[in-house]
């Protein structure tokens, strides 16, 4: 359309316009005639104020300005009075915190006093029985196995004759609820039955262990059931700070940030008694080499472990926490080697991963990202194949913290669910072989690829690396690993991970299936003290159904570090090659290249997938292998 002069004329054209549709203008021409008319008006306005500006005399807008104000103010009269200060005998609260438990008490109205001393006194033996009566505002949901845990570790401790304090570092996942135990029911317990006379809280700031005693003090005051029970003891005692408080019956509770001093402390003739570490390191103090070592060598090591009394009284310490990198002060504790005087514990929230491949297709749905409504679409897929996706999967905390919502976790950032609910962190610099440096091709559309797999003259290579499975779904894995190696070029491609938890019986059985399906040139087993049991198993059977693999046998008494950093130069320059369109779409075979760009050499949990790869490029290197280079890229 024509550049409009004036606003009659756009009120003109919108005129014709609505004659010819009848009336109604659609949606965007009413815009289009409403921008243009604004624009217009704009520019009238800032014309007319330039024009302004030089129209009148100095003098004549300082009169004006005068003769504006007087008008102002005989329009508008004003008295600003200073209001009466008040001063009250008391202050009216905003907020009164309600009391808890309540519905307890109720129930318990025809109770005797007997049966309620008897039911307190049982709650002093027995923290869970204490946690359940005292807060079910907190315990909303069934309890995990590391609940479970906590409850009979502290329980046996304590019921002990002991002359020593006990030393217990837990490391847990995050968002598992083990703070409201260990950091709020556990000092609460200690307190009302005089368990211990000095607690020290301590967290990876003041703030958040002051955070802590808040929820305590809390509980000592708006409790119903504790106030009943306990009426010597609750309430707010003759201390009640922010970071420190007395109770009423002479306890004391002090709250810490990391690397505040401890050794030396004490309340009156005793020494704490209790230390309870929760989360003692962030993020930030993790990746800082000086905040690391001042933390561990210069605070925990001199100053923390000689907070306790003289020798004979029981100083218990308990530290809990989510690991955050491998150097981390919590992944010492959990170290016999490092703190022997420690028992240490790992939880992980993943604790058996499904071996369906439908993950990888809910994998694909949930990263769609030409589907608005993915996740939607994704969950239902869930929903419909939800038995067997879940087969075999076991969870930490299934009420709190279940498979699917880790399942997320998991594909939306690897290395923080490693750390935050596997307690395994990944070291960028001390991984062998990152995600990154593998070389994958589509083994189903390549046709380079697809040349050298349809070659029946190329060999084909297997290796189980075996595990003593009593029963199926649990203890380590057992893997199977089949390369191709191309006789024209060196490459060598791997076409199957076969990565599970199962009985001997079964791995034999996998492997009978797999040389049925690869017709192997030669299958390696290690044969290590009870696996040679595997390979005569597998000799014996595959003689009787006829199927005859040809067995050779390893003994793997290298360093398995050592072993594996010998086919990383193979891994890294391209001469092993793995399957694009099986990592995502094969459960099996993706857990493997977990395993692999995860191994670090230092304590790793599962090493499976490596161990069986790297046997089976060793078999092949034997057979006048010979390396390639970048060139094969």
């Amino acid at each position: 359309m024509a550049k409009f002069e004036s606003v009659d004329e756009v009120h003109q054209k919108r005129k014709e316009l609505s004659d010819e549709y009848e009336g109604k203008l659609p949606e965007y021409l009413e815009n289009y005639f409403d921008e243009e008319e604004n624009k217009i008006r704009k520019d009238e306005f800032f014309r007319q104020r330039h024009q302004n500006k030089y129209k009148y005399t100095s003098e004549e807008k300082g009169k004006f300005i005068e003769e504006q104000d007087e008008k102002f103010w005989e329009e508008n009269e004003f008295e600003i009075v200073k209001k009466k200060k008040t001063v009250r005998d008391e202050i009216d609260l905003k907020y009164e915190e309600p009391l808890r438990n309540e519905e307890i008490l109720e129930e318990e109205v025809g109770l005797s006093e007997e049966t309620k001393k008897i039911l307190i006194a049982i709650c002093e033996h027995d923290l869970y029985l204490f946690a359940i009566r005292y807060f079910a505002h907190y315990l909303k949901k069934p309890s995990s196995k590391l609940h479970t845990f906590l409850y009979k570790t502290i329980i046996r401790e304590f019921s002990k004759s002991r002359k020593k304090g006990f030393k217990i570092a837990v490391a847990a996942p995050r968002s598992n609820a083990k703070t409201s135990i260990v950091s709020c029911i556990f000092p609460l317990w200690c307190i009302v039955y005089n368990k211990k006379n000095f607690i020290i809280i301590t967290s990876d700031t003041a703030g958040q262990a002051s955070d802590y005693l808040s929820d305590i003090k809390r509980e000592l005051e708006f409790n119903a059931l504790l106030l009943r029970d306990f009426p010597h003891i609750i309430g707010k005692g003759p201390t009640w700070k922010i970071d420190e408080i007395i109770t009423n019956n002479h306890i004391k509770v002090l709250a810490l940030g990391t690397g505040s001093k401890i050794r030396g402390r004490k309340f009156g003739v005793y020494r704490p008694d209790l230390l309870i570490f929760d989360d003692l390191e962030n993020s930030d103090m993790v990746r800082s080499e000086s905040d690391r070592e001042f933390i561990r060598f210069q605070w925990f090591d001199k100053d923390v472990i000689h907070a306790g009394g003289e020798e004979g009284t029981c100083t218990d310490m308990l530290a809990v926490g989510t690991i955050l990198g491998k150097d981390a002060l919590l992944s010492a504790m959990i170290d016999p080697a490092q703190y022997p005087d420690w028992k240490g514990y790992r939880f992980q929230a993943v604790i058996n991963f499904s071996d369906s491949d439908l993950w990888g297709e809910w994998e694909n749905l949930y990263k769609d990202r030409f589907d608005e409504n993915r996740q939607e679409t994704a969950l239902k897929f869930f929903e419909e194949h939800k038995e067997e996706m879940l087969k075999d999967t076991e969870v930490l905390w299934p009420e709190g913290d279940p498979y699917y919502g880790l399942m997320i976790n998991k594909i939306s950032n690897f290395s923080s669910f490693n750390s935050e609910k596997q307690n395994q962190p990944l070291d960028p610099s001390k991984i062998l072989i990152l995600h990154e440096e593998l070389r994958f091709e589509n083994f189903v559309t390549n046709p380079r690829i697809l040349e050298i797999l349809r070659n029946p003259a190329n060999p084909r290579y297997g290796a189980l690396d075996p595990s003593l499975g009593k029963k199926a779904g649990s203890g380590d894995y057992s893997c199977i690993s089949t390369i191709v190696r191309d006789l024209k070029t060196g490459l060598l491609l791997v076409i199957h991970i076969d990565l599970k938890r199962r009985k001997v019986d079964d791995q034999i059985e996998a492997i009978l299936k797999s040389h049925a399906r690869f017709k192997y040139t030669l299958f390696t087993i290690e044969t290590n003290a009870f696996q040679l049991v595997v390979a005569d198993n597998l000799r014996k059977i595959s003689k009787r159904q006829g199927l005859y693999v040809p067995i050779k046998e390893i003994d793997n008494f290298r360093d398995k570090k050592l072993r594996f950093e010998s086919i990383v130069p193979l891994m890294k320059d391209g001469t092993i090659i793995f399957d694009s369109n099986l990592y995502n779409t094969n459960q099996q075979y993706r857990l493997g290249i977990e395993q692999i760009t995860t191994f670090t050499g230092e304590g790793d949990r599962h090493d499976d997938a490596f161990d069986a790869v790297e046997m089976s490029v060793r078999i092949a290197s034997e057979r006048q292998f010979k390396r390639r280079t970048k060139q094969n890229r």
